[in-house]
């Protein structure tokens, strides 16, 4: 089992991944070594991401840092993404957890970013 160290290193090496693929199909800086924390904002005129971003909200949540959210301008759609790594053993028990953790995401704050929210 791995400690929360290195759980959220690996976490972090696959967001990163995901990260740099989204920046580079849009278009967008991509980060040149997988050490490298990414910005909080990246934007052009064809999409946004925000990376390990808080939204503001009303009452307070568990779920309101999402690992990364991609406004693409062009098709004024939002996706939410929450990357999870899972140990094999653990794979049943969180994903349920995630279901849960995916209802409590504020979609008003993103309804500001574009009319479609993707989970």
């Amino acid at each position: 089992m791995l400690d929360g160290t290195a759980y959220t290193e690996r976490h972090n090496q696959v967001a990163g991944i995901v990260y740099r693929n989204i920046c580079a199909e849009y278009g967008l800086e991509v980060l040149k070594s997988k050490w490298e924390t990414p910005p909080k904002v990246v934007e052009n005129g064809r999409a946004k991401v925000l990376w390990d971003f808080k939204f503001q909200t009303d009452k307070q949540l568990l779920a309101n840092q999402p690992d990364m959210v991609v406004v693409d301008k062009e098709q004024k759609r939002t996706v939410v993404i929450d990357v999870a790594v899972p140990a094999d053993s653990n794979i049943r028990a969180v994903t349920p957890k995630l279901g849960e953790w995916l209802q409590e995401i504020p979609e008003q704050p993103l309804r500001s970013l574009s009319k479609r929210v993707q989970f």
